[in-house]
């Protein structure tokens, strides 16, 4: 018989998992890396007990996974990875509740934006020509409103696919790695007032 996680499908237990400020971050850096609850409270400046207790919840929800385990001081420290990306496909989109659309919407873009003001807080973003910030309002039809997510798609797969390069080329060299936030987005909004939209 399966158990209720088991039963819901794989977009619901990413919502569930998304649905909790910390554990969303907790995921997040499980994205990144291969980290403990130890080393996860460490970076998020909040209590052990609290990030373990998330970590435990997002692998009941097979968000997450158990990869190795260390004695450390006499304690087993645990060390997980992430399994599921916070994406939604458009079939699954469509099945979601409006307010637990809305809900995931918002929560992708607070960490997006945690993510902007922790690199301005520790003077990176701007301090070389490592970054690109682009804010562009645009006016098309409906078909060019779905290339324009498309483009986006093709450039989200092609970023994944970059990342799987530099960890094959850091996993040989030994270089320690360059954490980066990437964002992309493409979304209806209401016009500006006064109704012009270039700039």
């Amino acid at each position: 018989m399966a158990t209720k996680t088991e039963s819901r499908s794989p977009t619901q237990n990413r919502l569930i998992a998304m649905s909790h400020p910390l554990r969303a971050q907790v995921l997040n850096v499980l994205n990144e890396r291969v980290a403990s609850p130890k080393e996860i409270a460490d970076h998020l400046g909040e209590p052990i007990p609290n990030v373990s207790h998330h970590a435990k919840r997002l692998v009941q929800l097979g968000c997450a996974e158990l990869v190795d385990k260390r004695q450390v001081r006499g304690a087993i420290e645990h060390f997980y990875r992430a399994t599921e990306r916070t994406i939604v496909d458009l079939e699954e989109w469509n099945e979601l509740d409006p307010l637990v659309a809305e809900n995931f919407v918002c929560a992708i873009m607070q960490s997006g934006l945690d993510d902007f003001v922790s690199s301005v807080k520790a003077k990176m973003v701007g301090t070389d020509e490592r970054f690109m910030l682009v804010r562009t309002r645009i006016m098309v039809d409906e078909e060019g409103l779905g290339e324009a997510v498309e483009i986006q798609e093709r450039a989200y797969a092609e970023i994944l696919e970059a990342q799987a390069r530099a960890a094959d080329r850091m996993a040989s060299s030994g270089q320690e790695g360059i954490h980066a936030s990437t964002w992309l987005g493409c979304f209806e909004v209401p016009p500006l007032s006064g109704g012009d939209d270039r700039d």
